[in-house]
């Protein structure tokens, strides 16, 4: 027994309690009160381990320094009446309070009075105030690393643990807590988009002190500049035709992603000060326009203690892209020695606004147990269904705003039912069929190309920056449409696949040749690719369905290691017809399936077959 929620063997340790990560988003404070209590006794008896739920700050601070946690002013804010009933229903809670939350809430739940404070916004590089990217978004954003912001932070999450530290664990069922949401200056954390406010540019003047040492020289060489003082340097802005050296453009770049880290260590020092010591953190990522770029999964890892994850959500019809955005972030999850992979907010539903017109069709059940299998024979261990009952400004979740299971429901099946089959699987990575080149400068050199969700895919450089890794994204998308499971190796770090492997460069890729001599010298086997297509050259089979001797298209499979054998997972969003089989690299003699078509399915292959 621990003393402290901690993950182990892919599972929430909570005291003698092993908990798999199957969570719902409930917002309780957006749904009837009388709904609270059938939608969560619903959720426990479906496979449904952890309640997650944002506190929106500008709901419950009714005046300045003013709470209602008791439901005083609105009774769907009632938030001890809704862990009581959690913990009666024996669902631990992951409990959100921002301070950012999107959540579609007006000011992302910032409170009015705050947004009014013109010296906490951050600034960009032009010195004009970071505004959100998308109604109901468009508020000014404050900036991280203002002295200011972060005191009136600590006193809302005051007034978060006054009312609630009773609940907390081990004396209650909130066992887990989210540092911010998707941190990121609501999705404006572009290269030349936040933050260039004061108290950011204190604290890179200082970064840039340490990291050369008070070395001038070694700036000056670094940034291929003079530089008079570490007090009057100055990160690079937006180019107007003069050349920026990229060794000031990675400085800035590395500086944001520790500011980030930094901050949300910060709030995580906060809670703990205040009562939630023996907590599990969590952080969730947004899916940048440059992957990884500024905010690495790795370093917000390591730098706040937290599990940490990527959101995923689709337009429909669910296509090949989407399912290669899930295999990206899985792979890059065991690339960052994620204990847990996991998707904090996995898509189980559709935003809907009052007054909203799309040219896009409904999600249907099917398409929504494919999205989760998908995830799930990907490698991902856990994740939180957004969402999980029906609220206003969402529909199709998997229960009713009355917590009814609707027809959606089967969108938790594949999660679920991996859990219940073996718990231990969940810990298990599918076997990779290649590894790909992760090259993090020729994403830099992405990253300083392009805008963000305000001004999309604006050049503010050599659009040819982008080259390179936009090769890296389509050899990683036509992997996926080949049906092949692949790792990724961050060329910073050592290449240790868990066998001998074949490591794929894409094409412009401009990792260093003498790097690639050392996994040769290893023993692994390097090809350069010079197209965008996985075919181009000879892969590893990998495990696939067949019609007619003929390989079907838009099919996953996935071979898991377990204890007890091989599971092979089967995910597939397109149609076919007439017999269908299973087959395995050296395995002696292929499977015929039993279902066919757009689904998901699971077969145990015993004995092992060596894949």
């Amino acid at each position: 027994m621990t003393d402290r929620v901690v993950v182990q063997d892919g599972l929430l340790r909570c005291g003698d309690r092993a908990v798999p990560l199957i969570a719902g988003e409930i917002q309780f404070w957006r749904m009837d009160p009388h709904t609270w209590e059938p939608a969560l006794r619903a959720a426990a008896r479906n496979g449904i381990t952890l309640v997650s739920t944002y506190l929106s700050w500008r709901r419950h601070e009714i005046a300045p320094g003013r709470y209602d946690f008791d439901g005083a002013s609105d009774p769907r804010l009632n938030v001890r009446a809704f862990l009581q009933l959690c913990a009666e229903a024996d669902l631990p809670v992951q409990l959100k309070p921002g301070p950012w939350i999107c959540a579609e809430e007006p000011g992302g739940g910032y409170p009015d009075r705050l947004l009014t404070r013109t010296d906490l916004i951050a600034r960009d590089d032009q010195d004009e105030p970071v505004v959100g990217y998308n109604p109901p978004f468009l508020h000014p954003v404050p900036s991280y690393a203002h002295p200011d912001y972060l005191t009136e932070v600590r006193k809302w999450f005051t007034a978060v643990w006054d009312s609630i530290r009773p609940y907390a664990y081990p004396h209650g069922p909130v066992i887990a807590m989210q540092l911010d949401n998707e941190p990121s200056s609501c999705f404006q954390d572009s290269m030349y988009g936040t933050d260039y406010s004061w108290p950011s540019i204190a604290a890179f003047r200082d970064w840039i002190r340490h990291r050369y040492d008070d070395d001038l020289d070694a700036l000056a060489c670094a940034w291929d500049s003079p530089q008079e003082s570490f007090e009057t340097v100055e990160p690079p802005r937006r180019p107007t035709g003069t050349h920026t050296p990229p060794g000031r453009q990675h400085d800035w770049i590395t500086f944001k992603t520790e500011a980030t880290a930094d901050y949300l260590a910060a709030l995580r020092r906060m809670h703990e000060d205040l009562g939630g010591e023996a907590l599990l953190y969590t952080v969730n990522l947004v899916t940048h326009p440059v992957h990884d770029v500024p905010v690495s999964h790795q370093r917000i890892r390591v730098g706040t203690g937290a599990i940490v994850g990527e959101d995923h959500y689709y337009i429909p019809p669910l296509d090949t892209a989407d399912i290669a955005r899930l295999a990206r972030s899985a792979a890059t999850a065991r690339a960052a020695g994620e204990p847990l992979p996991w998707i904090p907010e996995l898509q189980s539903g559709i935003w809907r606004s009052p007054g909203e017109h799309v040219d896009y069709p409904e999600p249907t059940p099917r398409e929504q147990e494919v999205w989760t299998g998908a995830a799930v024979a990907l490698g991902f261990a856990g994740a939180n269904f957004y969402m999980l009952a029906d609220r206003e400004n969402w529909e199709h979740a998997p229960y009713t705003v009355a917590g009814t299971p609707s027809p959606f429901i089967t969108a938790i099946h594949p999660l679920v039912d991996l859990a219940e089959r073996d718990h231990k699987a969940l810990s298990s990575p599918p076997l990779a069929s290649v590894h790909v080149a992760w090259h993090r400068p020729d994403a830099f050199a992405a990253y300083a190309s392009v805008g963000t969700s305000r001004v999309p895919e604006t050049t503010w450089a050599d659009a040819g920056g982008t080259a390179a890794y936009r090769a890296w994204e389509q050899t990683l998308t036509a992997l996926t449409a080949a049906g092949m499971v692949f790792d990724l190796w961050d060329t910073a770090t050592p290449f240790t696949p868990r066998a001998k492997a074949t490591l794929l460069v894409p094409p412009g890729c401009t990792v260093p040749e003498e790097k690639l001599d050392e996994v040769l010298a290893d023993g692994h086997t390097v090809r350069r690719l010079h197209s965008n297509s996985a075919s181009e050259v000879r892969l590893p089979a990998a495990p696939r369905i067949e019609v007619d001797g003929k390989r079907v298209s838009r099919t996953l499979v996935t071979i898991r290691p377990t204890p007890r054998g091989d599971l092979a997972h089967i995910v597939h969003w397109g149609s076919y017809k007439g017999p269908a089989v299973l087959r395995v690299p050296e395995a002696t003699e292929p499977r015929t399936l039993d279902r066919v078509g757009y689904g998901v399915q699971v077969v145990e292959l015993t004995p092992r077959s060596p894949v």
